[in-house]
């Protein structure tokens, strides 16, 4: 069971990832996100809809697509964030009530199933909306874009780890010395 809901959230992020896509390349919105400097400018990005080569009648479908989604989802995520911090608060309140940590444990499982209900959901409906062509266009998209995140995560780790500006030790050499080093 463990293992099922530790995949649940990398699949699940492939798939708000594609859905993010469509969202703000369709309506025509700046996604760049500030808190992930790695990601690319908007402007460097694809634009998803015209690289999908998607007829207007398909562009229109999924506008009015996300508009019917966007409240089912964002509930959903509200919901979940709320079911997350009430078992955080269950686990580490001052008196310990295994009952209600089982509770909110349940609350908190019970939301995270909704959230990937609707993203399985909206991935179906999406891929309604393809013909066989955008759909294997769509498929190489999203492995470029899996694969230039992994990039962004281990380029992030690898600044992570290596010491900052601040941290390394100094080497100046005095003027004296500076004199006496040897140029190549």
């Amino acid at each position: 069971m463990l293992n099922s809901l530790k995949s649940i959230p990398r699949v699940s992020l492939i798939l708000v990832a594609a859905c993010a896509l469509f969202v703000t390349v369709g309506m025509g919105q700046d996604g760049s996100d500030p808190e992930e400097p790695d990601a690319p400018p908007a402007q460097e990005r694809p634009n998803l809809l015209r690289a999908l080569g998607l007829r207007p009648e398909q562009v229109q479908q999924f506008r009015r697509f996300n508009q019917d989604w966007r409240p089912k989802r964002q509930a959903a995520t509200m919901q979940l964030r709320l079911a997350n911090r009430e078992l955080d608060q269950a686990i580490y309140a001052d008196l310990l009530d295994e009952g209600q940590v089982r509770s909110k444990l349940a609350a908190f499982q019970e939301a995270q199933k909704e959230v990937a209900r609707l993203r399985f959901e909206e991935e179906l409906a999406i891929r309604k909306i393809l013909d066989p062509e955008q759909l294997q266009r769509f498929r190489e998209l999203r492995r470029r874009f899996a694969e230039n995140r992994q990039q962004r995560i281990l380029r992030r780790q690898d600044n992570q780890a290596q010491p900052s500006r601040q941290d390394r030790p100094r080497q100046r050499l005095s003027p004296r010395n500076r004199q006496q080093s040897p140029i190549n």
